[in-house]
């Protein structure tokens, strides 16, 4: 996960610790997500929380989120996860590394998974779920923000 983080990094070590801003989002067997939007600075420290809701546990729908970075389309990007099910429906290799942030793993109902990042330049970074069928009603944007 490191890899992904080292290009937004944008915090020098000189600089004071940032108040980290916790992003809430939820999903179950709907194929929706809670929100689709999200603003933050850049250079802000961000925790997002992910959870799926389904009350049905290990026989739930499982979701994830991928965060990518600016100008990478979802539909582009999820075409390479369908041959990722080892790694959740993530692709692990380098070029697919270079455009994303990051990701959470595959989880069930009930079950929560947090990706934290800083976040990088102004732009629009898309995420989605990458299980298999989910990306065209699974997406939103985290909106980067000029400080």
């Amino acid at each position: 996960m490191r890899a992904f983080l080292a290009p937004f990094v944008l915090v020098s070590a000189a600089a004071p610790a940032a108040e980290v801003v916790k992003l809430e989002l939820t999903a179950d067997d709907r194929m929706v997500y809670s929100k689709t939007a999200f603003e933050v600075v850049s250079g802000q420290k961000v925790s997002l929380v992910f959870k799926n809701t389904s009350a049905k546990g290990e026989k739930s729908m499982k979701h994830n989120v991928v965060l990518l970075k600016p100008g990478t389309t979802i539909i582009q990007f999820a075409a390479k996860c369908n041959a990722a099910a080892a790694t959740g429906y993530v692709p692990t290799d380098k070029e697919s590394k270079a455009l994303m942030v990051g990701n959470t793993r595959l989880i069930g109902g009930g079950e929560t998974a947090t990706l934290n990042f800083v976040a990088g330049e102004p732009g629009e970074y898309p995420f989605f779920c990458s299980s298999p069928g989910h990306f065209d009603k699974m997406f939103g944007k985290i909106v980067v923000k000029p400080k």
